[in-house]
């Protein structure tokens, strides 16, 4: 058990030759998460190269530099192997799937058919493991750097904000300059604020898990201490001025996500954020259960008017959902019959759209691209096989109860543990009828937040 006051200060990289590192590179990082969803949400082969590369870079001169500077200290991610474990086991799997060992995707195609490797699609595998290997070394480095409250929160807020430009950039583009995309003009989702993203629930589901980090940043900075004001407690004062600033800007995100028109993703939202604030309040110490109360309906009223203001097109979508809700059942449906088939191989990572060619049911819209499962659980197993394909979900629920312990032991530096948490609730709802966290701007986003909220902070003086 151990305080803020015990970590916030801890001398730990500033007594080291490679303090410099730390402290370069935890804002670097933060600004390649908010770029990787520039280009279409991060949905780009090239965008995956370039993220690994660059951060295979940092890394090797992130290891130099502690190997030549700072060689007796040790490295924060053995104590985060349990989450990366699973992911690494996971892309072994992937890369087993690349032995050219020929097998019958459906049970019935002629030999000549066949693929020639355990993955229907070897081109796409080899991409998708270039792009997990940058999620890895984007938790790697984070955790290397964030080892005090003071850095995390940091962190955090820059990457709040930048969040929070992602959100005006999305409401601009939406009323104010022609509903257009980042790149030109939109041809898909007219009237739903889209961002940098192609897909509306993609950037819901990226800018909801920026409102559980809000939610996390605005409580923590009202509930810290403040300098008492001469004029008295109703004069304003830079303290309050922060509170107010960090709410009006998750409101603004929040109305963002209800822009979207992303039914599910605004319903996840509000999910993660609620959890986020639950967090966050029973944590609180002598704060009145009347204002409690009070927080709770102004925050109830505050949806509801956004909601009124800016949800108009999310009200009338969800009005309207008999007809997809039907084709995503049958896609499902089919989905599932895919795994029975192959359960243990999978058809290959990323290798659904190819595999799904060979099952498609006539029932299905013809008039839509069945690319995705909607569903990124059954991505999971109709890809990897339904052992490998489970670790992802395994590394993620260890994260979160290592964000929960993180919670349960500090008296203060949580604010980030409820916000991961929050996002993981966020992302854990939408993915059940959703492909958000295939797309890589999502998943650079998650992988910060979690290690910023799992982050393991050492005492002051320790080496």
């Amino acid at each position: 058990m151990f305080t803020f006051e015990d970590v916030g200060a801890a001398q730990s990289h500033s007594s080291t030759r490679g303090a410099w590192v730390a402290k370069v590179y935890g804002p670097l990082l933060i600004v390649l998460v908010l770029l990787s969803a520039v280009a279409a949400g991060g949905d780009r082969p090239l965008v995956w190269l370039l993220m690994t590369l660059s951060l295979a870079v940092l890394g090797l001169v992130y290891g130099a530099v502690q190997v030549i500077c700072d060689r007796g200290r040790a490295d924060p991610v053995n104590g985060q192997m349990v989450i990366v474990l699973p992911a690494v086991a996971a892309m072994g799997f992937a890369v087993l799937q690349l032995l050219p060992l020929r097998f019958d995707p459906t049970g019935t195609l002629p030999p000549d058919l066949w693929p020639d490797f355990l993955t229907i699609n070897r081109t796409a595998t080899v991409l998708a493991l270039v792009r997990m290997s940058g999620y890895l070394l984007m938790f790697w480095l984070l955790i290397s750097v964030v080892d005090s409250a003071a850095r995390v929160t940091h962190l955090a807020t820059l990457l709040f904000w930048g969040l929070f430009a992602h959100a005006v950039w999305g409401l601009l583009a939406l009323s104010f300059l022609g509903d257009i995309h980042f790149w030109g003009d939109k041809l898909d989702y007219v009237g739903s604020a889209t961002g940098t993203f192609i897909n509306r629930n993609s950037f819901a589901t990226f800018l909801g898990m920026g409102v559980s980090l809000g939610v996390a940043l605005t409580f923590r900075r009202a509930f810290s201490p403040s300098i008492r004001m001469p004029a008295g407690p109703t004069a304003w004062s830079r303290h309050k001025l922060n509170v107010v600033a960090l709410a009006t800007a998750t409101i603004v995100i929040l109305a963002t996500v209800f822009a979207t028109q992303s039914r599910l993703g605004s319903m996840a939202t509000v999910l993660g954020a609620a959890v986020t604030f639950g967090l966050m309040m029973s944590k609180a110490e002598r704060v009145p259960w009347g204002q409690i109360r009070r927080t709770v309906v102004l925050g109830g009223v505050t949806v509801s008017a956004i909601l009124l203001f800016m949800g108009q097109g999310l009200l009338d979508r969800s009005i309207l959902t008999v007809a997809g809700s039907l084709d995503r059942f049958e896609l499902y449906r089919e989905v599932m019959g895919m795994i029975a088939h192959r359960p243990l191989m999978g058809f290959g990572l990323d290798g659904f759209p190819d595999a799904f060619e060979l099952y498609h049911d006539p029932m299905l819209d013809p008039s839509l691209v069945w690319d995705r499962t909607h569903n990124t659980y059954l991505a999971l197993w109709v890809e990897l096989g339904m052992i490998a394909g489970s670790l992802p979900m395994l590394a993620v629920a260890v994260a979160l109860v290592k964000a929960w312990r993180n919670i349960m032991r500090r008296s203060d530096g949580y604010a980030t543990s409820a916000a991961a948490i929050g996002a993981i609730v966020t992302v854990a709802v939408h993915a059940l009828g959703d492909f958000s966290l295939e797309v890589a701007g999502n998943v650079y986003l998650f992988v910060a937040l979690i290690a910023l909220g799992v982050a393991r902070f050492r005492r002051a003086g320790g080496r």
